[in-house]
């Protein structure tokens, strides 16, 4: 079977806020899940205002290098 069209995977934006290793593995655990296909990365309800900047870039930066 084949599907036409992308996928959405979401990370959960509490991520924004904590930050650390939870945030790194769960992001590289969305890539590799969608991984054979298109897949558009995004976080689940966007950015919070309580989101970090330095944790933003952190998910940038390993979904860049997942």
């Amino acid at each position: 079977m084949q599907i036409d069209g992308c996928v959405q995977g979401n990370l959960a934006p509490e991520h924004m806020v904590t930050g650390g290793q939870a945030l790194v593995s769960a992001t590289r655990h969305v890539v590799k899940a969608f991984a054979k296909g298109p897949h558009i990365f995004n976080l689940g309800h966007g950015i919070t205002p309580e989101a970090n900047p330095d944790h933003v870039q952190l998910m940038i930066d390993t979904v860049r290098g997942a």
